[in-house]
């Protein structure tokens, strides 16, 4: 009878060891995730010297292959079939031609060039390549509010013409301050397109001519991309808008030119000094008589230069341990890229987005330590700030099938605002699970606020819309974005490195491990049990119309 005794007190203890063992190496993963091991490569990726990491650059480039060494350095291994830590996602770029591109002024006395970016710059992306060209009229302001008691057109016919007005502020108290008619002023250029104008001719603002001088730069080489062999079409996001069309007469281009204060004044024929004056009166609150510039007109050539390109993804996996299970998969996302520099300006984007990228080498470090059942798929994305681009070609050419991701969590800016609490978007929208995992591992280990302020698809800043998660979320794999919020300097300057809350960091990203790890050892994939339009994962989602379909099946917020 002892002997029985010892022998199931010996069992118990042996079923004890076995179960403290995962929870032991799990935490031994977690702890391994530290803040001063992050120091380094956020200052490193959010430096001003990488201008931004857009897609595509050299700068970009050069992290995607800081990536995929770092990659190879935690024990990740490559996932592609060639055997490489990249995939090649293709683009084809256009770009205003520097050569070709001019405006002419045509008067008696003979014609005088301009040349972009130097004197000019338009907006490249709604634009047709082509030639505009008409007679000058200069209209002050380019406003026309009859009612308030300013109109720059009176009863000017300038159809066929080409507009000349400056871009200056109003004073704070006049009745058409900005803060006040931000629409209205915005529309001045609508305004000359119904009034029958052919283009317009805006002069830069002081303050901004005055930067490009003191920078000693140019206007920017502006650049539109189309992404090869992918599709990101807008989901109907709203029962009013589904899709943007065309307007009847976009054929026909009408060229909106801002132009230097040099190029300005030759323009008006008259000096910068009188320039200055005029620019000085309407910040003043009052309007400059509009006039006829008779025997002057203006061509506007616009011509585009194409070329190829690609730009990565960076793809690397943990093995499960389980034989059944390490087909399945974990996926862990973030994105690498941020914005070009305009006019002298770079944006670091330490926050947006290097604080992810840098979040999942930790990740990957810690997943050596500890492995769950399923392989942990780790995709750094390329291009999320021209439209999830990345992520909608991982999803659409994955190496691995779709349908065997379990879910897909997001890490996209983690440094900013409450130090202890995260936002999640998408976590309860198509599966419990995902939701329950992620609480679970909050409540027994980190103890952050989880704020659901922003998951709701009609929240006005459309932030479920908004990062990498979402193209998978469309493919039927429950996905979640850990999300910091936004700052003052979202997409500005002051995105940088010593802004970041390394010790929110280390939270956050030790609540994705332990998320990851959960998900991983669970019994099976995450069941869609939420929305009732998606049963299964697949391409067969993707037409889904998400805004009706998300918003009829919501689940309360918490």
């Amino acid at each position: 009878m002892k002997f029985a005794k010892a022998i199931f007190l010996l069992m118990i203890a042996f079923s004890l060891i076995a179960g403290a063992l995962p929870a032991a190496a799990q935490s031994r993963g977690m702890n391994s995730i530290k803040a001063e091991d992050m120091k380094f490569p956020l200052e490193f990726l959010g430096s001003r010297e990488f201008r931004g990491r857009t897609t595509p650059s050299p700068e970009l480039n050069i992290a995607s292959k800081y990536i995929a060494m770092m990659a190879l350095r935690m024990g990740l291994k490559p996932l592609m079939p060639n055997g490489s830590y990249y995939q090649d996602v293709p683009v084809e770029i256009t770009s205003i031609s520097p050569i070709k591109s001019h405006l002419c002024l045509i008067s008696g006395s003979g014609e005088q060039r301009f040349f972009f970016p130097q004197a000019f710059s338009t907006s490249i992306r709604t634009l047709g390549a082509g030639s505009v060209s008409g007679d000058l009229v200069f209209v002050g302001y380019g406003l026309s509010a009859p009612n308030l008691n300013w109109d720059d057109y009176g009863d000017a016919d300038v159809k066929g013409k080409i507009l000349v007005m400056l871009d200056v502020q109003l004073p704070e108290d006049h009745v058409l301050k900005p803060v006040d008619n931000r629409t209205l002023l915005d529309d001045r250029f609508r305004t000359a397109r119904e009034k029958g104008a052919v283009s317009v001719i805006s002069v830069i603002s002081r303050e901004r001519e005055t930067a490009l001088v003191g920078k000693a730069v140019s206007f920017d080489s502006q650049q539109r991309l189309r992404f090869l062999d992918v599709d990101t079409s807008r989901p109907i996001t709203s029962p009013a808008s589904p899709q943007a069309t065309a307007p009847a007469d976009a054929a026909a281009p009408f060229y909106q030119v801002e132009v230097r204060h040099d190029t300005a004044a030759a323009i008006l024929g008259i000096s910068r000094n009188e320039l200055d004056r005029m620019f000085e009166t309407i910040g003043r609150g009052k309007p400059i008589p509009r006039k006829t510039m008779d025997g002057i007109s203006l061509e506007i050539v616009i011509a585009f230069d194409k070329r190829l390109e690609n730009t990565w993804n960076v793809v690397g996996y943990v093995e499960g341990t389980d034989p059944a299970f390490k087909k399945e998969y974990v996926v862990i996302g973030s994105h690498h890229d941020h914005l070009a520099p305009r006019e002298g300006r770079i944006f670091p984007g330490a926050d947006d987005n290097a604080s992810g990228t840098v979040a999942m080498f930790e990740l990957a470090q810690a997943f050596q330590l500890e492995r769950p059942k399923r392989s942990v798929i780790f995709v750094w994305h390329t291009a999320e700030e021209k439209g999830l681009v990345g992520a909608y070609y991982f999803v659409q050419h994955s190496p691995v099938p779709v349908e065997k991701m379990s879910a897909v969590l997001n890490l996209d800016m983690l440094t900013r605002n409450d130090p202890n609490g995260i936002y999640l978007i998408g976590s309860n929208k198509i599966s419990k699970g995902l939701d329950d995992s992620i609480r679970i591992m909050n409540d027994r280990y980190i103890h952050l606020k989880l704020d659901y302020t922003y998951e709701d698809t009609g929240h006005p800043d459309r932030f479920f819309f908004r990062s990498d998660q979402f193209p998978y979320i469309r493919y039927g794999v429950p996905g979640v974005w850990f999300f910091c919020g936004t700052t003052e300097d979202y997409h500005q300057e002051g995105d940088i490195y010593e802004k970041a809350d390394l010790e929110k960091m280390e939270k956050v990203t030790r609540l994705v491990y332990l998320t990851a790890m959960d998900i991983g050892n669970k019994p099976g994939l995450l069941k869609l049990d939420v929305n009732p339009d998606i049963t299964a994962r697949g391409k067969q989602n993707f037409k889904i119309n998400w805004w009706k379909s998300l918003r009829e099946n919501a689940q309360p917020r918490r």
